[in-house]
């Protein structure tokens, strides 16, 4: 999928090293001039060196100089410097549309990029494997926990939810069944989060981890790490966007995979689970 340079840019530039991030902030300063320069006018102009670009070219996953500055001409216009502020004064409904269209279509297609099958086809038999599977995030990754019980639980799967890690650390500790953990946070650093996932490793429990970071504790120690976007929220950021629909997304596929490679159960367990709320509506 090709890439929204201009939004790749602004997600990694906190993470680039100070050679690389004054290229940075040059092309997202001078955008449309960008794309008429060569690489040793816009390494002159940002202050920088011909080998900085071609190590920034390679930090933004292009091939070359050549097919940066073909992306940025295909991004002229998609995104001003509104689309970097969460939340203005008196901001229009259809702006508001424009601005989440832009960032969820991009956190969508980099996460995508990132998800390997290879991953999926290690960890899908290790969910069929797993008689009960143990799911924690905080804060917002607590509603993707939760879309992971929602979703695994009309499979017939047994999944053991909870925000409190007390408790959820205590069932970790005394399960005996053949078991599941996976750890969702976007920073890969929450403490709680941690804590579960080194009794879940020292239990012999199989971990997946759901994280942006990929340099993070929950990345390094879970058996498969599953990688969103980086996508740098707004400044105001009143609450996670971007990093909430990628891992929702991430989930989604591992749902929809499991379900595809077991589809006769898949379709007798939703139909039991449809016939069961039909009954209650009664």
């Amino acid at each position: 999928m090709q890439q929204n340079i201009i939004l790749t840019i602004r997600d990694h530039r906190e993470h680039l090293p100070k050679s690389e991030q004054k290229i940075a902030d040059y092309i997202l300063e001078n955008t449309n001039e960008v794309i008429t320069l060569s690489a040793q006018e816009l390494a002159k102009r940002a202050d920088s060196s011909p080998a900085a670009i071609i190590r920034f070219c390679h930090s933004m996953q292009v091939n070359g100089f050549t097919e940066l500055k073909l992306l940025v001409s295909a991004n002229l216009g998609s995104v001003d410097a509104e689309m970097y502020t969460e939340v203005e004064k008196e901001e229009t409904a259809e702006a508001i549309k424009q601005k989440l269209n832009v960032r969820f279509i991009h956190a969508l297609e980099r996460t995508a990029d990132l998800l390997d099958e290879k991953d999926l086809a290690v960890i899908l038999p290790e969910i069929e494997r797993a008689e009960v599977v143990y799911v924690y995030g905080l804060g917002a990754s607590s509603l993707v926990a939760q879309d992971v019980y929602q979703k695994f639980t009309r499979l017939g799967k047994t999944v053991f939810y909870s925000l409190d890690h007390h408790l959820l650390a205590s069932a970790l500790g005394t399960g005996e069944k053949e078991s599941l953990f996976i750890g969702i946070s976007n920073s890969g650093e929450t403490t709680e989060l941690l804590a579960l996932l080194d009794i879940a490793k020292e239990s012999g429990i199989y971990t997946i981890g759901i994280t942006e970071n990929g340099s993070s504790p929950l990345a390094g120690k879970s058996d498969v790490v599953l990688l969103t976007a980086k996508g740098e929220e707004a400044p105001l950021r009143s609450a996670a966007t971007v990093s909430l629909i990628s891992q929702l997304y991430i989930v989604d596929v591992l749902f929809f995979y499991y379900a595809s490679n077991n589809y006769d159960e898949t379709i007798k367990k939703i139909q039991q689970s449809r016939n069961t709320v039909d009954y209650l509506k009664k």
